[in-house]
């Protein structure tokens, strides 16, 4: 995807892809596919951080619950549950973060190609 954001950085690529005037619906054409491809990215981001809590929620319980068949309170008991809880979470930040990024710099690069299209035709007049 970003190597044809980069593509669509050269002002011939883009004569070539419009070479006249695009209306605003020719725009939004040409960018659906590519916004409804960023849009699941959020979504992915959402899920992946509820998937680990989830699996921290999990990890807790499952400390408590040896907790409570030991009858006794111990590092040794919780370690397990308490690494588990903390290594979902771990994964579900791990795939969160670098999703909301690349939304966010997709979402603005679409916007500035989009900008550019229309200043390169409003510049000739």
């Amino acid at each position: 995807m970003f190597l044809g954001f980069r593509k669509l950085d050269a002002k011939k690529e883009r004569e070539t892809i419009f070479p006249n005037e695009p209306s605003e619906e020719d725009l939004e054409l040409f960018f659906s596919p590519i916004e409804r491809t960023i849009d699941w990215f959020p979504t992915i981001a959402s899920v992946s951080m509820l998937l680990g809590l989830l699996g921290t929620v999990i990890g807790i319980n499952t400390a408590f619950g040896e907790m409570e068949a030991q009858g006794k309170v111990s590092l040794e008991v919780l370690a397990g549950g308490i690494k588990d809880a903390l290594n979902t979470t771990i994964a579900g930040l791990f795939v969160a973060i670098p999703c909301l990024l690349f939304h966010r710099v997709s979402e603005n690069k679409v916007r500035h190609l989009s900008e550019k299209i229309v200043f390169d035709f409003s510049k000739s007049k």
